[in-house]
């Protein structure tokens, strides 16, 4: 009798360690980024083609703008992209280093002007990115950051708890 019992509660135990673990891989940091092509008038832009590449990922996803030019990348992994839309008849434009951070959705409205696709007009200055969508913080921690932490048996959990909001 006493050894079904022990039979149970192992079972019991790894079944629970189980679906713990499958639960924690769930768990994974991703960034998303939002907005509307506009026109030099404020207006949308429909179909405009809106590319975003991680050179250093070998990552490129692109999509069309919307009706209101409206477009939407979701489930990025964090890094530095490049934002690229190009219209006919309008000027390519060109945003580098835009930094998308850990569950930090980012909204970019990128204004088109008129002009031919070979001309590119190029935003090399970094804006604040402000998430507008809801509550969340994210953070970005570098290599040499995490060696330089006093982390107890280097355990990685420890360090996410740094992050703000995080309990």
């Amino acid at each position: 009798m006493r050894s079904l019992s022990t039979k149970c509660s192992l079972l019991i135990s790894s079944l629970a360690f189980l679906l713990l673990v499958s639960m924690a891989f769930g768990q994974t940091g991703t960034s998303s980024l939002r907005g509307t092509v506009l026109d030099k008038t404020g207006a949308g832009v429909t179909d405009a083609k809106v590319s975003l590449d991680n050179l250093a990922q070998a990552f490129h996803r692109e999509v069309q703008s919307g009706g209101t030019g409206e477009y939407e990348f979701a489930g990025l992994p964090p890094g530095t992209y490049v934002l690229t839309v190009e219209k006919a008849g309008f000027r390519k434009y060109e945003q580098r280093n835009l930094q998308l951070l850990v569950n930090q959705p980012v909204t970019i409205n990128p204004a088109l002007e008129l002009g031919t696709t070979s001309q590119v007009v190029e935003v090399s200055a970094t804006a604040v990115a402000l998430n507008t969508v809801d509550a969340s913080l994210g953070s970005a921690f570098g290599e040499n950051q995490v060696k330089q932490l006093p982390l107890e048996g280097r355990n990685i959990p420890d360090l996410l708890t740094l992050q703000a909001g995080v309990t």
